[in-house]
C-alpha cells in the first residue's frame, strides 16, 4: 500500500497508543493530587471512577486484540519482534489492572477512600513502569513497518474491521469506552479516527444519546 490515505491498521494502534499514554498520565496526576488531601474531591468524584474505569477496559482490550489477533497475524510477516517479551509484560500489565479494578470497585462502594487510591496508584505505577518502553517496541517493530508490508487493500480493511469487532466485544461500556478514546486523543487524530464512523454515532449516542452518561469524564478529557 503505497497511497499514505489509504488504511492502515498500524496507524490505529499508534493512535490507541496516544490514547492510552494520556489515560496513565492524566489518572496518575490525579491520583496523586488525590493522595495529597486524603480523598476524591466530591465534584469530579464520578467522573475520575468513570475515567479510570474507562483506562482499564481499553487497555484490557486492546491487549487482548494484539495478543489474540494482531501478534499472531504479524508473527510470519514480521519474525523477529519480541514477541513473547510483549505478552509477558501484558501479563504485568493485567497485575495492575487487577489492583486497578479493586480500587475501583472499593470506591464505587465507598470503602476507605485513602486506601482504594492507594490501590489505585500501585496499579497504575505498575503499568508506568515498563508502558513507554513496551509501546516504543510495538510502534517502531510493527505498528510503523505494517504499511512497508504492501497489503493488499481489501485484506486491510477486513482486518480493521475485525479488529474494531473484537474490541468491542472486549470493552465496555460502550457509552464510556468511545468517549475515553476519542477525547483523549488531539482533534486532528480523532478526526482521522472517525473518518467513515455513521452520524448516528458521532452526531446522535456521542452528542446526544449518552452525554449525560460520560459528561462527568469531562474534566479529564480533552475538548
Amino acid at each position: 500500500m503505497s497511497n499514505e490515505n489509504q488504511p492502515n491498521i498500524g496507524e490505529d494502534y499508534i493512535r490507541f497508543h496516544k490514547v492510552m499514554t494520556r489515560g496513565l498520565a492524566v489518572s496518575l496526576q490525579n491520583i496523586n493530587e488525590f493522595l495529597q488531601i486524603g480523598a476524591l474531591e466530591k465534584l469530579n468524584r464520578e467522573g475520575f471512577i468513570k475515567y479510570v474505569q474507562s483506562f482499564s477496559s481499553v487497555l484490557h482490550g486492546h491487549h487482548q486484540a494484539e495478543d489474540e489477533k494482531i501478534f499472531p497475524y504479524f508473527k510470519d510477516k514480521l519474525p523477529l519482534v519480541p514477541y513473547e517479551r510483549l505478552t509477558s509484560e501484558h501479563e504485568i500489565f493485567n497485575d495492575g489492572l487487577q489492583e486497578i479494578n479493586t480500587g475501583i470497585d472499593h470506591l464505587t462502594s465507598e470503602n476507605d477512600e485513602l486506601d482504594s487510591l492507594k490501590l489505585l496508584k500501585s496499579g497504575f505505577d505498575k503499568i508506568d513502569q515498563i508502558w513507554h518502553p513496551h509501546i516504543q517496541i510495538e510502534n517502531t517493530q510493527i505498528y510503523e513497518r505494517i504499511r512497508s508490508l504492501n497489503i493488499d487493500l481489501e485484506e486491510m480493511i477486513r482486518l480493521q474491521k475485525e479488529d474494531k469487532k473484537f474490541f468491542q466485544e472486549h470493552t465496555g461500556p460502550a457509552y464510556l469506552v468511545m468517549p475515553f478514546v476519542l477525547y483523549n486523543l488531539s482533534p486532528e487524530d480523532r478526526a482521522i479516527l472517525t473518518q467513515g464512523s455513521p452520524e448516528i454515532v458521532t452526531k446522535q449516542l456521542l452528542s446526544i444519546d449518552w452525554k449525560d452518561k460520560w459528561t462527568p469524564m469531562q474534566p479529564f478529557l480533552l475538548k
